[in-house]
């Protein structure tokens, strides 16, 4: 930024002057609105400490470049016209724009845009944009109700209008302009057929999306259920191998014994996947119900010890009203007020010694419930796996016995396709039933070996979260417990007798 525009974010300008934070400006935190128009800025620079921004005016200046920007993330309003900005960029993080203004510019395209999705308004008039690609960039953009691009190349084209019509859903104004529902009919049925194919085309992308989005919010249950290796689990165990393996595993009575097995592991799976969740939610029940009977705790507890205090305001309050004015306090006040407030520290200790132990009641009956949580889950894991384990042997048995079963020559005669026809291993290996069972065991055997270590992952996890929230709560407790004691000396011993000690002096001239 230019001398000129860096003197706009000094103290000298009408901003609040920075307090002293070891270089940080927090001086600056509270500006909602920031106008440097009319500054000759070259380089946007020097915005550290106005992460709050909400509007910025960098309007009518010399700026070539959009960057330095990332940090603003709450902006909502950005204004940057009338520069020499030739391509959009460095906005990717500033998610919560509804309104921008790159007016009178130097862009020849529409870009850099993906993420602002909540785009309202947006200004690109007088630039040299002259693609309609540019045009279609901003389909995606749903909230997108008024947008301008007058002066630009492309609206001297006699699509021009209707193009934009048709292919942006959401518009309300169009170059200033109130958009018309008949005009917009009349565009789209100018541009049926191209509108048409682009609206199967979004409507498998939006279902594919929608998958995404389904199989995403799953895995993050699983995870935080903390089973969230099952999916992999499942993939190992339906693994078709490799070569003349996985050729043999599509025989049509091999494929038969695995999708028998994939609908059991799935009905498993499922069934495990159901109970994980259950008791997923209800241990975010418990810790709920634990933190807010905590809180309730610690509300009674500090209206008890205000309450203390109070009382000993009070009474410091009437007993140096009582004091003769312009004269030393008496003695007898003096050791009254030692007194209360040796009084006022038991009884803040008693207070919270009576809160650690209610606190302690509190927590040991929350370990027990969320123990006994853990334990239900980790129970449904080891009868899962147990089950797991049951099919998949009975699995390899039956692929063992069909496999057996098969002669090569006689399987070689029901291939057509010279493509499709077993190779001489192949036909071999059927023929080998010693090796094809060896073959057929490694399998197994490997995936027993999966097996185990996904139920090993699966108890680690959970082992790894019981004990997590359990040491959290100690921790939480052992914290609290400190801070308070910490906290209750300071105002007896510090706060109180510095007070005390000030209204002697007082009293006695110094």
């Amino acid at each position: 930024m230019c001398r000129r525009g860096e003197a706009k974010l000094r103290p000298s300008a009408n901003l609040p002057e920075p307090t002293d934070t070891g270089g940080k400006r927090d001086g600056f935190r509270d500006v909602r609105c920031l106008q440097l128009s009319y500054k000759n800025v070259l380089k946007i620079d020097n915005l550290v400490g106005f992460e709050r921004l909400v509007k910025l005016q960098l309007d009518n200046n010399i700026i070539e470049r959009i960057e330095n920007l990332g940090h603003l993330t709450t902006l909502e309003w950005l204004d940057l016209s009338f520069n020499n900005i030739a391509a959009i960029s460095g906005l990717e993080t500033l998610t919560n724009l509804t309104n921008l203004s790159l007016f009178s510019n130097r862009l020849t395209e529409v870009s850099g845009l993906d993420t602002l999705k909540d785009l309202q308004v947006l200004s690109l008039g007088n630039n040299l944009i002259s693609d309609f690609q540019s045009v279609m960039y901003l389909r995606p953009f749903k909230k997108l109700q008024a947008i301008n691009f007058v002066g630009n190349p492309l609206c001297q084209e006699t699509e021009y209008r209707p193009y934009v019509l048709a292919f942006l859903n959401h518009l309300k104004y169009l170059d200033y302009r109130l958009v018309d529902e008949q005009a917009v009919l009349s565009a789209r049925e100018q541009y049926q057929d191209q509108l048409q194919d682009m609206q199967e085309v979004e409507s498998q992308e939006a279902a594919a999306e929608e998958a995404m989005a389904v199989k995403a919010e799953r895995s993050s249950q699983l995870t935080s259920a903390n089973v969230g290796n099952i999916e992999l689990l499942k993939s190992e165990m339906l693994y078709e191998g490799e070569g003349d393996l996985a050729k043999l595993r599509a025989h049509p009575a091999l494929a038969a014994c695995t999708n028998e097995f994939a609908s059991y592991l799935t009905e498993a799976i499922e069934e495990f996947v159901a109970t994980s969740i259950e008791v997923h939610g209800l241990k975010s029940e418990e810790r709920e119900m634990f933190t807010a009977a905590l809180d309730e705790a610690k509300a009674e507890n500090a209206a008890e010890a205000q309450a203390e205090i109070a009382k000993y305001n009070a009474l410091k309050k009437r007993l140096l009203s009582e004091a003769p004015e312009g004269e030393p306090l008496p003695s007898a006040v003096v050791q009254s007020l030692n007194k209360a407030n040796a009084t006022l520290y038991e009884t803040l200790m008693e207070l919270e010694m009576s809160q650690v132990e209610r606190y302690a009641e509190s927590i040991s009956a929350f370990e027990g419930c969320y123990e006994e949580l853990s334990k239900r889950l980790q129970e449904a894991s080891v009868a899962f796996y147990n089950k797991v384990r049951e099919l998949e042997s009975a699995f390899t048995q039956k692929l063992e016995a069909v496999a057996t079963s098969l002669n090569g020559e006689e399987e070689e005669s029901r291939y057509v396709d010279p493509e499709e026809r077993l190779s001489d291993e192949m036909k071999a290996l059927l023929n080998d039933r010693e090796t094809l069972s060896n073959l057929l065991n490694a399998a197994h055997d490997t995936r027993v070996g999966n097996l185990d270590g996904r139920e090993d992952e699966t108890r680690a996890s959970e082992l790894k979260s019981l004990h997590a929230v359990l040491d959290g709560v100690r921790s939480h407790e052992f914290t609290r417990n400190r801070n308070r004691v910490v906290e209750v000396w300071n105002l007896v011993h510090v706060i109180n007798k510095n007070e005390l000690e000030q209204c002697v002096n007082a009293r006695e001239g110094y």
